[in-house]
Protein backbone atom coordinates (compact mmCIF):
# COMPACT_ATOMS: atom_id res chain seq x y z
CA UNK A 1 0.00 0.00 0.00
CA UNK A 2 1.39 3.63 -0.72
CA UNK A 3 1.66 6.61 1.21
CA UNK A 4 1.38 10.00 0.58
CA UNK A 5 4.02 12.31 1.40
CA UNK A 6 4.26 16.17 1.05
CA UNK A 7 7.95 16.62 0.45
CA UNK A 8 9.31 20.32 0.48
CA UNK A 9 12.24 21.05 -2.15
CA UNK A 10 14.21 24.02 -3.33
CA UNK A 11 11.76 23.25 -6.54
CA UNK A 12 8.81 23.34 -4.59
CA UNK A 13 6.55 20.93 -2.98
CA UNK A 14 6.00 17.28 -4.07
CA UNK A 15 2.71 15.48 -3.65
CA UNK A 16 4.15 11.86 -3.37
CA UNK A 17 2.95 8.26 -3.59
CA UNK A 18 5.33 6.54 -1.91
CA UNK A 19 5.99 2.89 -2.88
CA UNK A 20 3.13 2.26 -5.06
CA UNK A 21 2.71 -1.54 -6.38
CA UNK A 22 4.41 -1.73 -9.95
CA UNK A 23 2.53 -3.29 -12.53
CA UNK A 24 4.63 -5.25 -15.25
CA UNK A 25 2.57 -3.97 -17.93
CA UNK A 26 3.70 -0.08 -17.08
CA UNK A 27 7.01 0.11 -18.87
CA UNK A 28 7.59 3.86 -17.43
CA UNK A 29 10.04 2.55 -14.83
CA UNK A 30 12.08 1.23 -17.27
CA UNK A 31 13.31 4.50 -18.74
CA UNK A 32 14.84 5.49 -14.84
CA UNK A 33 16.28 2.06 -14.77
CA UNK A 34 18.31 2.63 -18.03
CA UNK A 35 19.47 5.99 -17.22
CA UNK A 36 21.10 4.95 -13.93
CA UNK A 37 22.91 1.66 -14.05
CA UNK A 38 25.75 0.79 -16.59
CA UNK A 39 25.22 -1.37 -19.25
CA UNK A 40 27.45 -4.35 -17.76
CA UNK A 41 25.23 -4.03 -14.30
CA UNK A 42 21.79 -4.22 -16.48
CA UNK A 43 19.72 -7.14 -16.61
CA UNK A 44 17.64 -7.83 -19.05
CA UNK A 45 14.56 -5.91 -19.53
CA UNK A 46 12.57 -9.56 -20.88
CA UNK A 47 14.25 -11.13 -18.16
CA UNK A 48 13.31 -8.64 -15.42
CA UNK A 49 10.18 -8.48 -16.64
CA UNK A 50 9.39 -12.51 -16.72
CA UNK A 51 10.56 -12.33 -13.04
CA UNK A 52 8.15 -9.84 -12.21
CA UNK A 53 5.00 -11.46 -13.87
CA UNK A 54 6.26 -14.39 -12.19
CA UNK A 55 6.36 -13.36 -8.48
CA UNK A 56 10.41 -13.42 -8.21
CA UNK A 57 10.92 -10.21 -8.30
CA UNK A 58 8.37 -7.04 -7.17
CA UNK A 59 8.56 -3.48 -8.47
CA UNK A 60 7.21 -0.19 -6.15
CA UNK A 61 7.07 2.91 -7.03
CA UNK A 62 7.51 6.62 -5.93
CA UNK A 63 4.88 8.83 -8.47
CA UNK A 64 3.80 12.47 -7.99
CA UNK A 65 0.15 13.82 -7.92
CA UNK A 66 0.00 13.59 -11.96
CA UNK A 67 1.10 10.38 -11.68
CA UNK A 68 4.50 10.84 -12.63
CA UNK A 69 6.85 8.35 -11.66
CA UNK A 70 10.03 9.67 -9.84
CA UNK A 71 11.99 7.07 -8.15
CA UNK A 72 11.47 3.08 -8.27
CA UNK A 73 13.11 -0.14 -7.04
CA UNK A 74 13.29 -3.90 -8.37
CA UNK A 75 13.57 -6.12 -5.23
CA UNK A 76 14.14 -9.75 -5.89
CA UNK A 77 12.50 -12.15 -2.80
CA UNK A 78 14.75 -15.25 -2.42
CA UNK A 79 11.99 -17.64 -0.74
CA UNK A 80 12.21 -19.56 1.94
CA UNK A 81 13.46 -23.26 0.58
CA UNK A 82 14.89 -26.27 2.46
CA UNK A 83 17.45 -25.20 5.13
CA UNK A 84 18.27 -22.04 3.34
CA UNK A 85 17.53 -18.39 4.91
CA UNK A 86 14.97 -16.42 2.96
CA UNK A 87 15.66 -12.69 2.64
CA UNK A 88 15.68 -10.33 0.27
CA UNK A 89 17.60 -7.97 -2.61
CA UNK A 90 17.20 -4.52 -3.36
CA UNK A 91 18.60 -4.52 -6.89
CA UNK A 92 17.97 -1.57 -8.26
CA UNK A 93 17.05 1.87 -6.74
CA UNK A 94 16.93 4.75 -8.79
CA UNK A 95 15.38 8.36 -8.97
CA UNK A 96 14.57 10.33 -12.26
CA UNK A 97 17.50 11.89 -13.31
CA UNK A 98 15.87 15.64 -13.29
CA UNK A 99 14.97 15.14 -9.88
CA UNK A 100 17.93 13.40 -8.28
CA UNK A 101 19.24 15.68 -4.54
CA UNK A 102 15.59 16.30 -3.63
CA UNK A 103 14.99 14.00 -0.79
CA UNK A 104 12.73 11.59 -3.19
CA UNK A 105 14.84 8.44 -2.64
CA UNK A 106 15.28 8.78 0.47
CA UNK A 107 11.55 8.88 1.39
CA UNK A 108 11.39 6.24 -0.70
CA UNK A 109 13.62 3.74 0.57
CA UNK A 110 13.01 4.30 3.84
CA UNK A 111 9.26 3.48 3.30
CA UNK A 112 10.03 0.69 0.92
CA UNK A 113 12.32 -0.99 4.15
CA UNK A 114 9.64 -0.58 6.44
CA UNK A 115 6.80 -2.33 3.83
CA UNK A 116 8.95 -5.18 3.05
CA UNK A 117 10.18 -5.92 7.18
CA UNK A 118 5.77 -5.64 7.37
CA UNK A 119 5.27 -8.16 4.80
CA UNK A 120 8.17 -10.68 5.18
CA UNK A 121 8.44 -10.86 8.41
CA UNK A 122 9.84 -13.60 8.59
CA UNK A 123 12.75 -12.88 5.89
CA UNK A 124 16.37 -12.35 7.84
CA UNK A 125 16.68 -8.45 5.98
CA UNK A 126 17.16 -7.05 3.03
CA UNK A 127 20.46 -6.73 1.11
CA UNK A 128 21.43 -4.17 -1.54
CA UNK A 129 24.96 -4.13 -3.39
CA UNK A 130 26.73 -1.01 -4.92
CA UNK A 131 29.56 -0.52 -6.45
CA UNK A 132 33.20 -0.62 -4.29
CA UNK A 133 34.20 2.79 -3.46
CA UNK A 134 37.80 1.17 -2.59
CA UNK A 135 38.46 0.33 -6.04
CA UNK A 136 41.50 2.03 -7.86
CA UNK A 137 41.93 3.97 -11.17
CA UNK A 138 38.55 5.78 -11.37
CA UNK A 139 38.29 9.29 -12.06
CA UNK A 140 37.56 11.55 -9.35
CA UNK A 141 33.84 12.21 -10.66
CA UNK A 142 33.25 8.41 -11.15
CA UNK A 143 34.62 7.89 -7.33
CA UNK A 144 32.45 10.72 -6.21
CA UNK A 145 29.15 8.92 -7.50
CA UNK A 146 30.06 5.75 -6.08
CA UNK A 147 30.64 7.66 -2.43
CA UNK A 148 27.19 9.41 -2.69
CA UNK A 149 25.26 6.76 -3.39
CA UNK A 150 27.43 4.64 -0.21
CA UNK A 151 26.28 8.09 1.71
CA UNK A 152 23.17 7.53 0.58
CA UNK A 153 22.48 3.97 1.75
CA UNK A 154 24.44 4.37 5.40
CA UNK A 155 22.53 7.72 5.84
CA UNK A 156 19.24 5.36 5.73
CA UNK A 157 20.36 3.06 8.06
CA UNK A 158 21.60 0.28 6.19
CA UNK A 159 24.68 -1.85 7.52
CA UNK A 160 27.99 -2.34 5.41
CA UNK A 161 29.28 -5.63 5.68
CA UNK A 162 33.23 -5.99 6.26
CA UNK A 163 33.78 -8.54 3.45
CA UNK A 164 35.50 -7.80 -0.27
CA UNK A 165 32.41 -8.60 -2.24
CA UNK A 166 31.90 -8.81 -6.36
CA UNK A 167 29.28 -9.23 -8.27
CA UNK A 168 29.49 -10.92 -11.92
CA UNK A 169 28.99 -8.78 -14.82
CA UNK A 170 25.74 -9.24 -16.60
CA UNK A 171 28.09 -8.44 -19.75
CA UNK A 172 29.19 -12.29 -20.98
CA UNK A 173 32.70 -13.05 -20.86
CA UNK A 174 33.16 -9.69 -19.01
CA UNK A 175 35.40 -10.13 -15.36
CA UNK A 176 33.52 -10.08 -11.86
CA UNK A 177 32.71 -6.22 -10.91
CA UNK A 178 33.94 -5.15 -7.57
CA UNK A 179 31.22 -4.26 -5.23
CA UNK A 180 29.66 -3.97 -1.47
CA UNK A 181 27.31 -5.40 0.26
CA UNK A 182 25.27 -4.03 2.61
CA UNK A 183 21.91 -4.69 4.58
CA UNK A 184 18.96 -3.60 7.01
CA UNK A 185 17.95 -6.97 9.30
CA UNK A 186 14.55 -7.17 9.88
CA UNK A 187 15.07 -8.55 13.36
CA UNK A 188 17.08 -8.07 16.78
CA UNK A 189 20.07 -9.78 15.84
CA UNK A 190 22.05 -7.48 13.06
CA UNK A 191 24.80 -10.00 12.65
CA UNK A 192 25.17 -12.80 10.37
CA UNK A 193 27.21 -15.42 11.30
CA UNK A 194 29.40 -17.00 8.37
CA UNK A 195 27.34 -19.92 7.31
CA UNK A 196 25.10 -17.51 7.01
CA UNK A 197 26.47 -15.13 5.30
CA UNK A 198 27.93 -18.06 2.71
CA UNK A 199 23.94 -19.19 1.92
CA UNK A 200 23.21 -15.76 1.30
CA UNK A 201 26.15 -15.65 -1.16
CA UNK A 202 25.00 -18.74 -2.85
CA UNK A 203 21.82 -17.84 -3.54
CA UNK A 204 22.72 -14.51 -4.85
CA UNK A 205 25.38 -16.13 -7.18
CA UNK A 206 22.62 -19.36 -8.05
CA UNK A 207 19.94 -18.02 -7.76
CA UNK A 208 19.98 -14.46 -8.70
CA UNK A 209 22.58 -14.25 -11.49
CA UNK A 210 21.99 -17.66 -12.88
CA UNK A 211 25.07 -19.37 -11.96
CA UNK A 212 26.55 -22.65 -11.66
CA UNK A 213 26.62 -24.33 -8.24
CA UNK A 214 30.06 -25.63 -9.07
CA UNK A 215 31.15 -22.17 -10.84
CA UNK A 216 34.80 -21.75 -9.12
CA UNK A 217 33.68 -17.83 -8.97
CA UNK A 218 31.67 -18.78 -6.57
CA UNK A 219 34.29 -21.62 -4.30
CA UNK A 220 36.52 -18.28 -4.32
CA UNK A 221 34.06 -16.02 -2.74
CA UNK A 222 33.13 -17.93 -0.20
CA UNK A 223 35.99 -19.38 0.87
CA UNK A 224 37.35 -15.23 1.17
CA UNK A 225 33.86 -15.22 3.62
CA UNK A 226 35.03 -18.14 5.22
CA UNK A 227 38.23 -16.88 6.24
CA UNK A 228 36.65 -13.26 6.73
CA UNK A 229 35.00 -11.90 10.39
CA UNK A 230 31.57 -11.75 9.98
CA UNK A 231 29.54 -9.73 12.07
Amino acid sequence: MSESVLLETHRGALNLHVCKDGSVDNDEWIRIYEASFPDDERQSIDEMKFCLSEGSMELDETRDETGRILCMTVTEIFRPRHNHLPFLLACYTAVEPDYRGLGIGSVHRTKLDELLKAEYPRYTGIFSEIESTRVEGLTPEAMDIRQRRKRFFLKLGLQPLPVDYYFPSTTTGAAPLAGELLWVPFHDKSDLSQDDLCDVLERIYIDGYGLRADDPFIAKMLLQFQRSEVG
